[in-house]
């Protein structure tokens, strides 16, 4: 008789997955453990060491077809039972449509030829960010199918195959748990902002915390290095995550806002804006003054009563102002209950308005937005608002410091 040899998978120590802090060190360990080819199917043939054998099924990894549209849709329904607030999700042709853009891959756990559950990741290739989301699994295979491997996986193929073009990624988690919390943190995901009842999910408010990770050189080569200029209100979101990236010097801000009330009073009169609505649910609010190259975007997702995706480009603090002003009319008009915009960690001013206009600070993201001129990313601060009692939210303890440093009640 002849014996066969049992070659035994490769054990990855959970401390080593915890101390990546970067998309590179993360790589460094799967690049001889894994073989990125979704196209085939990828099992994941590696062991994560922990104090407790996992007795959970590994799926194999598949790169959705456009054929694969209505499983995913499906999954979304089931998975949320039809709660799901973001429906072009639940939407067979809108998913196909993704799918067939090279700006959104789905990756597919497959279990014995079925599909037991899904990721996507949507990508900004002009920003050079990436955006990952939408884990959904089927409710048979809830607790059964090992979804810390599954998810990376995933990350070893997105940010192994998008590794140049991608320098930034990011992703939102929900807070009623903290096991997706647990699984991006695995990867070497930092939570760096919160959003008090931003979404909901299962006709439930719940908040979200931000998380993200970087190409090593990002923060090293191509981050801006002008010294932040910061009101008070953002410090804390700022020291938090120097801790975490160690961002060097800042510097406090008290500015005296000068503001020019016959010029906005003159602004007003040359404000106009748009509205485009869609099938979804989803408004497309663009606010612009006539005579002048400024614009206040912003999206309203009306399922769950949010303003955000907010962008916006002002020649002067009183455009800002006029701009703010119907902001904070529309948010009143749709009864809003969450709204938010990212602010350039270099404007004091800006954020200083925003702070008068009841927006506070509750996130800092290094390197957040691209400037394609100078070839540089630029931080900036999360400001929120939010109506109504924060729900009990769970938190791993990196998210429980950054909401204890932001002294936000949360109810129990």
């Amino acid at each position: 008789m002849i014996s066969q040899e049992i070659i035994p998978y490769p054990i990855i120590p959970q401390k080593k997955l915890f101390q990546s802090n970067s998309v590179d060190e993360f790589l460094e360990i799967f690049e001889d453990v894994l073989d990125l080819d979704l196209e085939n199917g990828m099992d994941l043939d590696f062991l994560i060491d922990t104090k407790m054998e996992s007795d959970k099924i590994s799926p194999t990894l598949v790169l959705a077809k456009h054929t694969d549209a209505k499983v995913i849709a499906n999954i979304c329904k089931e998975c949320y039972d039809g709660t799901y607030p973001y429906k072009e999700i639940e939407d067979e042709r809108m998913v196909k449509k993704m799918i067939e853009s090279p700006d959104n891959h789905f990756i597919l756990f497959e279990i014995n030829g079925e599909v037991a559950g899904c990721f996507r990741c949507a990508l900004d290739f002009e920003h050079k960010k990436g955006y990952s989301g939408g884990f959904m699994i089927k409710k048979k295979y809830q607790r059964i199918l090992d979804v810390t491997k599954s998810i990376i996986g995933s990350y070893a193929w997105m940010w192994k195959t998008f590794k140049n073009e991608i320098l930034v990624w990011y992703c939102e988690n929900r807070t009623a748990h903290a096991a997706s919390q647990y699984i991006t943190s695995v990867c070497g995901i930092n939570t760096v902002a919160f959003f008090p009842n931003k979404d909901v999910f299962y006709d439930q408010i719940e908040s979200d915390v931000m998380g993200v990770i970087y190409r090593e050189k990002t923060l090293k080569k191509y981050r801006d290095r002008k010294t932040p200029v910061l009101i008070k209100n953002a410090l804390d979101s700022f020291l938090h995550c120097d801790n975490l990236y160690n961002l060097g010097n800042f510097q406090l801000a008290s500015p005296d806002l000068d503001l020019n009330y016959d010029k906005i009073l003159e602004l007003q009169k040359a404000f106009r804006k748009d509205l485009i609505t869609d099938k979804y649910g989803y408004g497309y609010h663009q606010f612009f003054i006539r005579g002048t190259k400024s614009y206040f975007n912003f999206l309203h997702t009306s399922q769950i009563q949010n303003f955000e995706k907010t962008k916006y480009y002002v020649d002067s603090l009183e455009e800002l102002y006029v701009f703010l002003e119907e902001f904070l009319k529309s948010m009143n008009e749709n009864i809003i209950r969450y709204s938010e915009v990212f602010v350039s960690a270099f404007s004091p001013e800006h954020q200083q308005l925003f702070y008068e206009f009841g927006f506070r600070a509750r996130g800092y993201v290094p390197c957040w937005n691209y400037n394609k001129t100078e070839k540089k990313f630029e931080d900036y601060v999360v400001f929120n608002y939010f109506e109504g009692p924060v729900p009990q939210a769970e938190l791993l303890p990196i998210g429980q410091e950054l909401v204890d440093l932001l002294s936000i009640q949360i109810n129990p």
